[in-house]
């Protein structure tokens, strides 16, 4: 005898996977790079007694870029908590831009995907986003 597993409990799982590692990423980069901290404390005192500016130029751009890096983690976080939402809500796999379903592939690949592929081009264009 075999059991089917209810269809929505899969992609449930995985959105609820992605979303808690995304927020320990997010956390984990952030908190490593001192991103909350003064950069005094994250630079070990250099910023106050700098010998050279090269030294506090590296420590700003190494502090920029994990802010973006976090950035980017909380913006799929947050995609993925809307994938999860639109699930609960009965959409989940009917794109949010056109109506239309999302192929089955896509959502496979990217399960977070609320939007179909021509429509997501679309947004990303319309948002100054490139892949």
């Amino acid at each position: 005898m075999k059991v089917k597993k209810k269809p929505e409990s899969a992609p449930e799982a995985r959105l609820e996977a992605d979303r808690l590692q995304l927020e320990q990423l997010a956390a984990q980069c952030g908190e490593e790079a001192g991103i909350h901290r003064p950069l005094n404390e994250v630079t070990g005192g250099v910023v106050t007694g700098i010998a050279e500016d090269i030294d506090l130029a590296q420590a700003l751009s190494d502090r920029e870029i994990t802010g973006l890096l976090v950035d980017l983690l909380d913006q799929n976080r947050e995609q993925v908590e809307r994938a999860l939402e639109r699930l609960r809500e009965g959409a989940y796999g009917v794109c949010e831009g056109c109506g239309r379903r999302i192929p089955e592939a896509r959502l496979r690949f990217q399960p977070a995907a609320t939007r179909c592929v021509e429509c997501q081009s679309h947004w990303d264009r319309l948002n100054g986003r490139t892949a």
